[in-house]
């Protein structure tokens, strides 16, 4: 896992100037889910993973106290210019608050990048950390299998784990999670993606 976790980190910091260039706005299934996951929320969020910042900025901007966590440096250093929320360099599998201290999760396209026999641990965390009924939003990938993927130009190697719709929704069941809604979506480029927004009951 920790080879994992340092490739992972070193590959946003090498691309995260050009990910937050290719990654502009909040994709469309998540728009769909941000008004329900919005009145379910009790209490400041987290943005588990929050890259370069574009989902922080689009919460900050409707007003929801917000923290962001993330792996890599570069990412959060992008996120600090876009916008001023508390920032938090960190890991997924060792995250650094409280039981209880957040009223919503946001965790967009973050936990695919670990192997799937941690998916439960992280679950099981966001689950400790989120308040009794408050909404998680879980974005994956589509698909089978794991593998490390590189980027273009560039010697930098994620490592991607994906999913299929049944597997996503026992993953979720599983941690204690009800699933309320699911979104769908192909990018142009034919990435297809799972959207969940889902309670901690």
């Amino acid at each position: 896992m920790d080879e994992v976790t340092a490739r992972n980190r070193a590959a946003y910091d090498r691309i995260a100037e050009d990910f937050a260039a290719r990654n502009p706005e909040m994709p469309g299934p998540y728009l769909a889910l941000a008004d329900e996951f919005q009145r379910r929320t009790d209490g400041p969020l987290l943005d588990l993973g929050c890259g370069p910042g574009r989902d922080l900025g689009y919460w900050a901007g409707r007003g929801s106290a917000i923290v962001g966590l993330d792996l890599s440096a570069a990412m959060l250093r992008a996120a600090r210019d876009r916008v001023d929320v508390p920032l938090v360099q960190g890991d997924m599998l060792r995250l650094p608050f409280r039981d209880g201290a957040f009223g919503g999760v946001w965790c967009s396209a973050s936990l695919l990048h670990l192997p799937k026999a941690a998916a439960p641990a992280v679950l099981a965390e966001v689950g400790r950390m989120l308040r009794p009924g408050c909404p998680l939003l879980l974005s994956l990938q589509e698909g089978d299998g794991e593998c490390w993927q590189g980027w273009p130009g560039q010697e930098a190697d994620r490592f991607f784990a994906r999913y299929r719709p049944a597997e996503a929704e026992a993953l979720l069941a599983q941690a204690g999670f009800r699933l309320l809604r699911r979104e769908r979506d192909v990018t142009p480029a034919g990435k297809r993606w799972l959207c969940h927004l889902a309670t901690a009951d």
